[in-house]
Order: C-alpha cells, then sequence, then structure tokens
C-alpha cells in the first residue's frame, strides 16, 4: 500500500510551493519532487524513508505515513481560538487526508510531538519548558494581535517536539493558525471564489524557521457589506431556502463570512444594514413587531463573539442598532430634536444588548439613506450609564466624519478625545481628510473606503473598478499621516471584489509587507496561491494590466478601437491561461480573472457599436446595420456572461428569477446547462439609483435598399448626386460625396475632406473609410498625387451588404519628400460616378541635432509619460518615485517620503523632461496630467507642485479647487461635504488636469521641471500642446505619447 501510494504520488505533477501573501515562507512540503522520493524507497526501508520525511522539519500530517500531529489546546482560552483550532485541523485534512485529533489541557503519554496553541496568558504556555517558549512568552506581552509560531524541543514530559503557536491574545492566536494554513494551501476564499485545495502528501514547518508578526499597521481592520440587494440578498435567499420577508443573513452566512475575515486577518465588521437587523434577526418578533425584554443579543451577535469578530454598524447607525430596526418599531421621526426620550431609550437598548460582547459603537447622527441630519449627539452619556464608570475610553467608539459632517470637523468641530474620528474618502477612494500632524487625538482617526458605491456622479457596484496602485498610494498617505486606528472598507457584496478587498486588508494588516511598486508581486502571489505558480507571472500582468484599464470609463473617439484591443487582448490572455489550467482550478481563475476580463470587454465592445451604429446611421453607411447588430448581440452575450457564473458548480452561485433557455458555451462543460439569472445591473445605469433592468442603449438602423441621397442643394458638379458607397476620414465625423451637418462649419457646400497635417515624428498613418451605402457593388480605386504619398489599397470592390467595408492607411514616405512643407492628393474614383479627393498636407520640419536626447514635437503637441523623465535630483531623503501601474496609461510620480514637509516652489527634488520644439510658438499649453487626490490636509494647506520652464522662474501650482461642491455662497454646508467644485468631472474621468499657458516658446531644445512641494499629487502624463491637440480634438486619454530619440 505504501509503494502504491507513493507510486501515484510520482505520476502527479510537482505540486506548486504555496506560502501567504507577503509572509516569510516557514512550511516545506518534503515530498514535493514525488520522482526523487520514489528514488530513494528503491534503496531504503519503509521506516528509513519515514525517518527522511520527520527529519525534513516539524511534520504536521502525511499521507504517506497516515499521521497528523495532535493539537493541544488550553481549556481556558476563548473559544473563538477552540472555533478556530477545529477548522485549522480541517484545513489540515482537506490538504493531507489526515485530520489533526485536538486535545485540552494535556496529551496522552503515547504522544511525543503536538502542536501547542495558545494565548501567552495561557497556562498551557506558561508551563511551557523550552527557553524558546519564554522568549515567545516575553515578546509577545503587551502586544495587540500579534504572534509567533517556532518549533521547541521538550515543552513538556513526555513531549519531545512541538510546533509553538502563540498569539498575544485571542486573535493573534487565530491569525497564526490561519496563516499557517494559507501557508499549506487554504485560500481565504476557498468558499466565496472557490478556490482549490491542493493535496499534499506531506506538511511541514522547518526547525529553523519562525513565523511571527508584532502588532498590525491598523489596529481595527473592518468590511461593510452594503448595497446588498439584489446580488446578495437574492443569493443567500436561495442557498439557504429561507422564505419571502424572512432575513437571509443568518449564522449559516455569518459563519462563512467570519471565517473569511479572520483568514484575511480582519476583525470589525459593519453588517448589511439595508434590510437586515443583524442583532435582533433570529429574536425579532414579526408578529407584534417588539424586541426582546431584557435586551439580549441575536443569533448573529452572539456568534461574531464566539468567533472573535468586533461589531460595529454603518456610518450613520448609531449605538449597535441598524436603521431597519427602528422602521420596524415606529418609533417616531429619526430627530433628535423632536424624538428625544424615544432615541434615547432606543440608543440605550443597544448598548445593553451588546453589554460582554466587543463592539465598536458608532456616535454621532445622519439622516436615513445618507442624507444630512443636524442634531446633538447624547450617546457618551448613556454608554456611562449602561456599563457604570465615567471613564468609557475602553469602550471603543467611532464617529464617522462622512459627507456633510467631515465638513463641520472641517469648520471646527470638537470630537470628544476618547473616540476614534473615521474620515472618509470621497467615495471614489480620493481621501478627503487626514487627521493633522499637528492635532494629537487619543481616540486616533481612521479611514471609511470604498470598493462599491451607490450616489453621484454615479454608481459602481457591478464589477472590480480598482487600480490597486491607486489603493496604495491613498492608504499609504493614511498611514504616513497616522490615520491608522480603524480602516473599513465598503465591498459591496464581496463578488467580484476579492482581490481588492484582500489587498486593502493586506495593507491594513502590515503595510510595511508591500513598499513602492510592490503592487505586481502582490499580484503574482495571488496568483501563485489561487492558480498555480505556473501562471503566476501571466495572471499577475494580467491583473496588473487591468486595473489600469479600469480606470479608463470612456473611451474618446482617437483611441476606442485601441481601448477595445487592448481588452481584446487581456481576454485572449486570460483564455490562454484558462484553457491550460486544471478542471479544479478553472471555477475560481473564471470567477476572479477570466471573466472579469470578458465582461469588461463585451461592454466596452457594445458601447463601441451603439456609437459606430448611430455614427454609421448618420453617415448613410450601411454598416449601421451591422454595428447595431453587434451591440444587440453584446447585450445578449452579457446575459451570458452573467448565466455563465450563475450556472457554474451546480448553479452555487445563482439567483432566482426566470429560467432561460440552454446556451451554448466554449468555456466547458460546468457551464453546459439551463441558466437562470439575475445580475447587478449595469448596462445603460445613466443615474443614481440603479434601473429596474439592463436595457440597450439606442441604436440606429438604415435602409439598405436605397441609396444615400443629399437633401440640401448640392454643388453644380455633384448635381443629382446620388451615393453608393460612403468615404470617411480620420479626423471628421462627415461623409463624402455630398453633405452633411458635419463636413464642415457651413454645414453645406462643403470642399472635400482634408487630413490632419502629417510630419516625421507624429503618428505616421491617417486612414480613409470606405463603406456601403445603398443596393449597389461598387468598384474603387486609390491613387496618390506624388510618389512620397502610399496608399494601403489602390482598387477593390465594396459590397453592397458592407460585408467588404474597407480601411485605407495613408502614409508618407519620408525620404521622397524634400526638405520643404508640401500637400499631396489621394484620389478616390468610384464606379457608381462620384469621386472624393483627399487632400493630405505634409510637414518636412527641420531635423534636430544628432546629439539631442528627448522628446520630438510631432502633429503639434509633445506628450509624455512622466516615469520617462530624463533626470531626477533630490534634496535629502526627499525624491520623486514612480509608481508603476499607476493610472490610465503607464504609471505615476510622486514625491516621497509621505510627511508634511512643505518645500518652497524651486527648492525641493524634481525631475526635468527634455523636448524639441520645431518652430516659434506665441503660446503653448502645458498640462499636467494628476491623479484625482484632494486637498487632504484641509482648504487652507492645498496640495502643491512647482513647474518650470528652462530657466525662467517656476511657478506654484495649485490643482485642487479650494472652491466646494455645493456651495450656494451663503455659507452654508456643501450639499456634499468637503469637496472640490471640479469633483464631478475628476471622479469620472479618473485624472484631473492642470493646464497652464506659456508665451514665446521659441523653437529647439527645453526643458520642464516639475518641483515637488507637498506629497499628495501623483503626475501621470505631461502634454505640451502648441495646437495639435486642441486641433484634433484628443479628449480622455489624450494622444499617444510623443517620439522619442
Amino acid at each position: 500500500m505504501f509503494v502504491a501510494r507513493l507510486l501515484l504520488v510520482a505520476s502527479l505533477a510537482a505540486p506548486i510551493p504555496t506560502r501567504g501573501l507577503g509572509e516569510s515562507r516557514c512550511i516545506t512540503f518534503p515530498l514535493e519532487n514525488a520522482a526523487t522520493e520514489l528514488q530513494a524507497l528503491q534503496h531504503t526501508s519503509q521506516y528509513q524513508f519515514g525517518s527522511n520525511l520527520w527529519s525534513a522539519g516539524f511534520l504536521l500530517a502525511s499521507e504517506t505515513l497516515e499521521y497528523a500531529a495532535p493539537l493541544l489546546l488550553d481549556s481556558g482560552d476563548d473559544e473563538a481560538i477552540h472555533l478556530a483550532a477545529s477548522t485549522f485541523a480541517d484545513d489540515i485534512q482537506r490538504v493531507t487526508g489526515q485530520r489533526p485529533v485536538l486535545y485540552n489541557d494535556s496529551l496522552p503519554q503515547s504522544v511525543d510531538r503536538a502542536i501547542v496553541i495558545g494565548t501567552r496568558s495561557s497556562r498551557l504556555v506558561q508551563l511551557l519548558q523550552d527557553p524558546g517558549a519564554n522568549d515567545v512568552h516575553n515578546g509577545l506581552s503587551g502586544m495587540w494581535e500579534a504572534y509567533d509560531c517556532r518549533v521547541i524541543q521538550k515543552p513538556l514530559a513526555s513531549v519531545q517536539e512541538a510546533l509553538l503557536i502563540v498569539g498575544s491574545d485571542r486573535r493573534g492566536t487565530i491569525y497564526a493558525m490561519y496563516t499557517l494554513s494559507e501557508q499549506i494551501g487554504m485560500s481565504p476564499f476557498h468558499f466565496w471564489s472557490d478556490s482549490p485545495v491542493r493535496r499534499r502528501q506531506a506538511v511541514a514547518f522547518g526547525r529553523d524557521k519562525i513565523l511571527a508578526h508584532g502588532e498590525p499597521t491598523v489596529k481595527y481592520r473592518g468590511l461593510f457589506i452594503n448595497d446588498e440587494h439584489p446580488a446578495m440578498w437574492d443569493w443567500a435567499q436561495q442557498r439557504w431556502k429561507i422564505p419571502p420577508q424572512q432575513p437571509v443573513f443568518m449564522p449559516e452566512f455569518h459563519k462563512l463570512w467570519f471565517e473569511m475575515m479572520l483568514r484575511l486577518k480582519a476583525n470589525y465588521f459593519w453588517p448589511a444594514m439595508h434590510a437586515s437587523m443583524f442583532s435582533a434577526d433570529g429574536v425579532y418578533n414579526s408578529t407584534d413587531g417588539s424586541f426582546p425584554e431584557p435586551p439580549s443579543p441575536g443569533p448573529n451577535q452572539i456568534l461574531a463573539q464566539r468567533m472573535g469578530i468586533i461589531m460595529g454598524t454603518s456610518h450613520h447607525e448609531p449605538m449597535g442598532r441598524n436603521k431597519p430596526e427602528w422602521d420596524r418599531a415606529q418609533r417616531g421621526a429619526w430627530d433628535w430634536k423632536n424624538n428625544t426620550a424615544h432615541l434615547r431609550d432606543w440608543w440605550t437598548y443597544g448598548a445593553e444588548r451588546a453589554q460582554g460582547l466587543e463592539t465598536m459603537f458608532t456616535l454621532g447622527m445622519r439622516g436615513d439613506g445618507d442624507e444630512p441630519l443636524t442634531g446633538a449627539s447624547k450617546e457618551q452619556d448613556i454608554l456611562r450609564e449602561v456599563y457604570g464608570t465615567s471613564d468609557i475610553s475602553n469602550i471603543p467608539q467611532v464617529w464617522c466624519m462622512y459627507k456633510e459632517i467631515a465638513d463641520y470637523y472641517a469648520d471646527g468641530m470638537e470630537i470628544p478625545d476618547d473616540v476614534s474620528i473615521l474620515f472618509s474618502d470621497d467615495n471614489w477612494g480620493n481621501l478627503m481628510s487626514v487627521l493633522p500632524p499637528s492635532k494629537s487625538h487619543k481616540g486616533g482617526a481612521g479611514l471609511y473606503y470604498h470598493l462599491d458605491y451607490v450616489g453621484l456622479p454615479r454608481s459602481y457596484k457591478w464589477i472590480n473598478t480598482i487600480n490597486l496602485v491607486k489603493m496604495w498610494e491613498q492608504l499609504s498617505l493614511a498611514r504616513a499621516f497616522d490615520t491608522t486606528q480603524i480602516w473599513i472598507a465598503n465591498i459591496g457584496t464581496l463578488k467580484p471584489l476579492e482581490l481588492p478587498t484582500e489587498f486593502f486588508l493586506a495593507l491594513a494588516w502590515d503595510l510595511d509587507a508591500w513598499p513602492t511598486n510592490s503592487v505586481r508581486r502582490f499580484h503574482e502571489e495571488w496568483a501563485e496561491r489561487e492558480f498555480g505558480w505556473e501562471s503566476a507571472g501571466e495572471v499577475g500582468d494580467i491583473m496588473l494590466h487591468y486595473g489600469s484599464c479600469v480606470l479608463r470609463v470612456q473611451p474618446d473617439r482617437f483611441r476606442a478601437e485601441s481601448v477595445l484591443a487592448e481588452w481584446d487582448k487581456l481576454v485572449t490572455r486570460a483564455g490562454a491561461v484558462y484553457s491550460a489550467l486544471d478542471v479544479d482550478t478553472k471555477p475560481a481563475f473564471f470567477q476572479q480573472v477570466y471573466l472579469l476580463c470578458m465582461m469588461q470587454e463585451n461592454l466596452n465592445r457594445l458601447h463601441l457599436a451603439v456609437g459606430r451604429s448611430n455614427l454609421h446611421a448618420f453617415q448613410a453607411k450601411t454598416a449601421a446595420n451591422r454595428f447595431a447588430q453587434e451591440a444587440i448581440e453584446a447585450f445578449h452575450h452579457d446575459a451570458n456572461l452573467t448565466d455563465m457564473i450563475h450556472g457554474m458548480l451546480g448553479r452555487k452561485w445563482d439567483h432566482p428569477t426566470v429560467i432561460c433557455p440552454k446556451r451554448k458555451t466554449n468555456t466547458g462543460s460546468m457551464f453546459d446547462q439551463a441558466v437562470r439569472s439575475k445580475g447587478q445591473i449595469h448596462i445603460n445605469y445613466n443615474y443614481l439609483l440603479e434601473p429596474m433592468k439592463d436595457s440597450l442603449p439606442a441604436i440606429s438602423f438604415v435602409n439598405p435598399m436605397v441609396p444615400a441621397r443629399q437633401g440640401i442643394p448640392p454643388h453644380v458638379r455633384e448635381y443629382g448626386c446620388t451615393s453608393y458607397t460612403r468615404v470617411t476620414v480620420e479626423n471628421s465625423y462627415g461623409a463624402w460625396p455630398g453633405d452633411t451637418p458635419l463636413n464642415c462649419p457651413y454645414k453645406m457646400r462643403c470642399p472635400d475632406p482634408t487630413l490632419f497635417a502629417m510630419d516625421p515624428y507624429g503618428v505616421q498613418t491617417r486612414w480613409v473609410d470606405l463603406g456601403s451605402s445603398g443596393p449597389m457593388d461598387v468598384q474603387f480605386s486609390a491613387t496618390c498625387s506624388h510618389a512620397w504619398l502610399r496608399v494601403s489599397v489602390q482598387n477593390g470592390t465594396i459590397l453592397r451588404d458592407a460585408s467588404t467595408d474597407m480601411r485605407l492607411i495613408v502614409s508618407v514616405d519620408w525620404n521622397k519628400t524634400g526638405d520643404f512643407d508640401r500637400q499631396g492628393f489621394v484620389h478616390i474614383s468610384l464606379s457608381d460616378g462620384n469621386q472624393v479627393n483627399i487632400t493630405v498636407p505634409i510637414r518636412t520640419l527641420r531635423r534636430f541635432p544628432p546629439e539631442f536626447r528627448g522628446f520630438v514635437e510631432g502633429d503639434g503637441y509633445v506628450v509624455m509619460e512622466s516615469g520617462h523623465f530624463h533626470r531626477n535630483l533630490s534634496v535629502g531623503s526627499y525624491a520623486f518615485q514612480e509608481l508603476k501601474g499607476y493610472g490610465r496609461t503607464l504609471s505615476g510620480l510622486e514625491m516621497f517620503p509621505m510627511t508634511d514637509r512643505n518645500f518652497s516652489v524651486g527648492t525641493g527634488p524634481h525631475v526635468a523632461y527634455d523636448f524639441w520644439l520645431h518652430d516659434y510658438h506665441a503660446t503653448a499649453d502645458i498640462t499636467i496630467q494628476i491623479g484625482p487626490s484632494l486637498n487632504m490636509f484641509g482648504p487652507d494647506k492645498p496640495l502643491a507642485l512647482g513647474i518650470q520652464l528652462d530657466t525662467r522662474n517656476p511657478t506654484t501650482l495649485l490643482p485642487v479647487p479650494v472652491a466646494p461642491l455645493g456651495s450656494d455662497g451663503d455659507g452654508a454646508p456643501p450639499a456634499i461635504g468637503a469637496l472640490p467644485v471640479d469633483w464631478m468631472r475628476v471622479v469620472a474621468t479618473e485624472v484631473r488636469n492642470v493646464t497652464m499657458r506659456l508665451e514665446d516658446l521659441c523653437a529647439g531644445q527645453h526643458t520642464l521641471t516639475l518641483w515637488g512641494m507637498t506629497t499628495g499629487i501623483v503626475v501621470e502624463r505631461i502634454w505640451v500642446d502648441v495646437g495639435g491637440i486642441e486641433e484634433r480634438g484628443y479628449s480622455y486619454l489624450g494622444p499617444p505619447e510623443s517620439y522619442r530619440n
């Protein structure tokens, strides 16, 4: 049997290495190279082979030896430790097939090796005799949620060796166990994302290894389930077969949820709040609308305490009570001033119900549904009465500075010193405030951060739209300014936000483990754990690029095709990885990577097809019908993709709704079944609250049985113009022959088209499209007027059904142009009797000196990625660093370290960019594209950046407006809190353009210098526009980067 088992091992592929993200690797797999072990077995006995296993490290378990080291716990330790230890034993069994036996306080005499688990204060740990145990005991003294794991010798009578797992407190002990679980191969998302568990023949802890962690970066690290309808609510209702009008988030749900949180090293939870009553569900009497008297916790609240979770309530639910409790009790208006007695009784009940349970009480008062509501807070008086003490500083309390409350704080509202201040981002991942360096606060400060949002300027809750590099940068700022008491993330319904959720908590746990430019490493380690080491590098790169692509909320007219091509490439790459994965790994990869790429690509394709159908209809092109049909197909494919996730794994992630016909897929048999799905609304979602159903935006069809006929007075030479083929060009929405309102400013009697001028250093091609416009096939010829002008296709046929619509590429042979500006023509002759003459101007431009190194003007502009500087000069420890993967194109540049140091313009660290202009320009617009950061230090300390051209005096830029959004000018608080007046546009485009006009730029070399002044500004790109950007109408992403010599 033993040899047969090992032969089976040898037949399998070598197992992949595993470790916890951000942790040093302490777990080994002695039989990882099974072929080598089999060879060794041929020369050794089974006994000797087993001895080799024991010598590989402290053996946790071995399927080969049918062994698992027992777990020894202290019966006096908290129940949460015992529950986690049982789950830890389950994990070992999942990985090795062998489940450890759990003992309390003592072991049988026959046991000589064990895993000893306990808090440093437990009697069991204090009895251990090994010097290493004393080191652990002393090292964890007085620490919060710290742990130490190491192998010790002869710690107890009859025990020769033990793996000691000790925490400074109950959660420290739990985190230690779950860190080891992760290292042996258990993903925190083994349930929530169906991450595979890879079987191991043996698992050992290295005898020379120590797995230890001190106090976390952030004390309270939380998750908030929000906007749970319809996705999570419907799923839970179906999974646990809960009747309508009954609570769906009960202990069965929360047990899985809390386990995931603890595996991710979270400790603080805001439960779903829109229809749930976390603490009352299960004990609330729906018949008479009453709550238990005396106040007693419901099963959810009890479970949280048993598992080690600190409970709270959301930013507008004070004193441990969910808003639906108030709605059901019908106690009058939610207004302290006019309903004081009822509200005081109400809050007292919440405080009494939470006694003896780890709870952080939310203080303050907001209106229902995040509406502003003024009023005084007396919650602290209630806490003093309920807990019978005047000193409540040891009772965790938090007041969230959210929306208009943040503005009150900025205006000087005092927060009690024993209350933690919870600042908020702007709902779009941009910090609004940090704890001022000059202002100490005993209760500390924290951050409420959004990965999901419903509100202005629009909601995002359908898919992962989070750039992890931006998250790292903003959370690093929070840490740098001591805003680390609490971090809590609004994660919507978790799926498909598993990756940013884990990264948020990883930074909260240990931000030092993830320094500058470590996001790629995080992606790769995450991919290795979830999907295997073979694809880790590729998947990490896919997701890093995904993070940039999702910030592009709208492809502009010049970049739409290239943006879609990037999504196509990601889908292709992800599909290749998916095809190579084993069947057990495919579901997790599909959910966390492949589906996201496919849905984003398809949605981009849908909107591009919608736009093309409408544009081509306006241009009288039959292709409008093809693109309208493509939009319809993309709309249905979107539903099919949603069906796929709901149909996999026996409909584990399904929602109840109408059954649809079985659809054919090419992604594997797990989807080949009837589908019934209700997904998150996301198509044609154009206002604050979500529509009731996805709907296809307006598309256009044209009548293909009639040609295009000009309906306005034509030129004489176009008398009776009827067109069966339409000619369109790159830089116009118009179409020829004939006139459209967009052919020229006069809208009628327009000349033939002229392309934008070409030069040797700009984009080297222009395009001309030929498309059918009626019920006749048309032959065409394309001829050039000069030898230096080239067109990619000289002749062909445009079929009436638009199936052969063609793009002609126009280019220039610069070796034949000579040294002066000129223009050529591409003549299009059509067999329907029409002709179009396209003008192609060129600028030959003078050559720059061969020794010049820098960017060269082309197409009337210079565009530079911020990371492509020529010089980076530091001042002391301050310097600009590139954040790879930040922003929408390549990277960002920010001054580090992050401190409150404010340099005068021209004195701080700086980066320089050299560029070449071919001619004199009376004016030039310099645009610095920066990330959407806010004046987090307050309006009196705005973010600042210096800019300097050549040797001119540097200028100070204050990129974030001080004027607030929503202010009515009479001194009243802004309606949306302390946000700048440009906020709506900035968060919608995920960039802030800061433009200044310079005069008298001579031809030749120039240097643009950016001077660091304050931290918090991330520069993405620099534009120098001498007419080309404005002329071309580049909008969202801007032009491609300029030529670099």
